[in-house]
C-alpha cells in the first residue's frame, strides 16, 4: 500500500513537473515568434507565426542532433543544443543586415534619380514616388512606407526619423539632412543632391580601400582564431585520452572555461578593431 502511495505521489510530481516544464517552453517559443514575426514584418517578410514557431522548436533539436551523431558526446550534444538555441536570432540578424547592406549600396542610385526628377521639375515627394516605382526593394519599399506615412498625416521629417531608424548610418543620416535642410531654408536642392552623391561616392571608394589594405590582417586574424579549435579537435579525434583532462579533471573544465572566454573574448576585440570607421 505504502509503495504504491509512493509510486502515485512520485508519478503525480513527474506529471506536473512535465506540465510547467512543457508550458514554460510553449510560452517562450510564443514569445521568440512573435517577436521574430514582428521583425520580419520590419523588413516585410511575412512568414506564418507557427512556421517561426516551428524553427525555434526544431533549432536547439537538429543543432544538438547533428553535434551529437558528429562527436558522440552528450556534453557537446547539450552544447550544441544551446547554440541552436540563437539560431533563428543569428539568421534574421543576418538577413536584417543583408538588408541594410543593400539599401546602402542602393542610395546613391537613388539620390542620381531624386537628382533628374527635381532637374525635370518634380516635387521631393514625386521624386520619392519615382524612387518607389523604378527601383527594386528594399529602397523602393522604405520610400514606399514614407511615401504612406505622410498620406496617412505623419510629417515628413517623422517619416524621415523612421527611416533613419529602420536603415542607421552615416549616409543616410547625410540624406535626411540634406533634404530637411532644403525643405525649411530653399536653395538650389539638385546641386545639393549631386554634391552629396559625390562625398557618398568618395567614402565607398575610401572604404573599399580600406577593407583591401586591411585584407591581410583580417584574414591572419581569423586563421589564428580558428588554429585553437582545429588543434583541440584535432587532438581529439588522434587521442582522447589526451583532451580527457579538459572534461573530467575540475582543473582542466576550469582551463577549458577560460580558453573559451578568452577566446570569445579575443574574437570580439579583433572584430571591434576590425570594424571600419567609415
Amino acid at each position: 500500500m505504502a509503495y504504491g502511495l509512493c509510486l502515485g505521489a512520485v508519478a503525480l510530481a513527474a506529471n506536473t513537473a512535465y506540465r510547467l516544464f512543457s508550458q514554460q517552453v510553449s510560452d517562450y517559443l510564443r514569445q521568440r515568434s512573435t517577436e521574430a514575426a514582428e521583425q520580419l514584418g520590419e523588413l516585410f517578410l511575412n512568414l506564418p507565426q507557427r512556421t517561426l514557431w516551428t524553427a525555434y522548436a526544431l533549432a536547439p533539436l537538429a543543432a544538438g542532433g547533428l553535434a551529437w551523431l558528429l562527436t558522440e558526446r552528450w556534453v557537446l550534444g547539450l552544447t550544441g543544443a544551446a547554440l541552436g538555441i540563437v539560431v533563428p536570432r543569428v539568421v534574421i540578424a543576418q538577413v536584417k543586415r543583408a538588408r541594410e547592406q543593400t539599401f546602402h549600396a542602393q542610395l546613391v542610385d537613388a539620390l542620381l534619380i531624386m537628382s533628374s526628377s527635381l532637374k525635370a521639375g518634380l516635387s521631393m515627394m514625386q521624386a520619392f514616388t519615382v524612387i518607389a516605382e523604378e527601383m527594386p526593394p528594399p529602397i523602393a519599399q522604405e520610400f514606399g512606407l514614407i511615401l504612406k506615412q505622410t498620406r496617412m498625416g505623419v510629417g515628413l521629417e517623422e517619416a524621415i526619423g523612421t527611416l533613419k531608424r529602420r536603415m542607421p548610418s552615416d549616409d543616410l543620416m547625410l540624406f535626411a539632412t540634406a533634404v530637411l535642410v532644403s525643405r525649411e531654408t530653399g536653395g538650389d536642392v539638385t546641386h545639393l543632391f549631386a554634391r552629396l552623391v559625390e562625398t557618398l561616392r568618395e567614402r565607398k571608394k575610401l572604404r573599399e580601400r580600406i577593407k583591401t589594405l586591411t585584407f591581410m590582417a583580417r584574414l591572419q586574424g581569423a586563421v589564428m582564431g580558428a588554429l585553437p579549435i582545429l588543434f583541440g579537435v584535432s587532438v581529439s579525434q588522434m587521442n582522447r585520452e589526451y583532451f580527457s583532462f579538459f572534461l573530467t579533471d575540475p582543473t582542466g573544465r576550469l582551463l577549458l572555461v577560460v580558453v573559451v572566454v578568452l577566446q570569445i573574448v579575443g574574437g570580439l576585440l579583433f572584430l571591434r578593431f576590425a570594424r571600419s570607421p567609415l
